[in-house]
């Protein structure tokens, strides 16, 4: 929660608020992909539960109709083979980020399991790196930085270019990579 906004926003905006409003910059949804989560939505047509990976939809748009409630966010637990990441390239903290990376993996041995690698900043909604996973879960981090170039397509917007955010996806890349290979503490 730390790189979230300034501790005003932290203050007073809420995660179900973030996440309702779909910003691709922002860090929650991203958040929320990675870990496999679910969002309980409750209108007019009764009860449902949509997968994190579903929820968002386009650009500020997601499941929610306007009569519908965002009413819970369930992640499930983490064990002790969890591993997550975490890394963000934003002009000074608390801004809106050109570029980041949110990530969960199961620790199998060397190797990681049910990874999931997820990019806010470079799309209209959080993106998933689907073919760079398999390269990072082997533990080919180069292979996997190499096969962004399938998974991304960023676009030039007032923060940065496309180049260049394709360049720092890389990048934090290889900083979480680090992080997923540690044991928790």
């Amino acid at each position: 929660m730390k790189w979230v906004g300034h501790i005003q926003t932290r203050n007073r905006g809420t995660v179900g608020g973030s996440l309702a409003f779909a910003d691709p910059a922002a860090e929650l949804p991203a958040c929320v992909v990675a870990l496999d989560g679910e969002i309980e939505i409750v209108g007019p047509q009764g009860q449902l539960t949509v997968k994190a990976d579903d929820f968002f939809k386009r650009l500020f748009e997601t499941a929610l109709t306007p009569r519908d409630v965002l009413t819970a966010v369930r992640v499930p637990a983490a064990g002790t083979d969890t591993r997550v990441g975490f890394a963000e390239l934003a002009r000074r903290h608390g801004d809106y980020a050109m570029v980041g990376l949110a990530a969960c993996a199961r620790a199998d041995g060397k190797r990681l399991s049910n990874l999931r690698l997820v990019y806010f900043g470079v799309g209209a909604t959080p993106v998933r790196a689907r073919r760079a996973e398999p390269a990072l879960a082997d533990g080919d981090v180069e292979a996997a930085v190499k096969a962004l170039a399938d998974d991304l397509e960023p676009t030039d917007d007032v923060q940065a270019s496309g180049a260049v955010k394709a360049h720092l996806a890389g990048v934090l890349l290889r900083r979480v990579a680090q992080q997923l290979a540690r044991a928790p503490s």
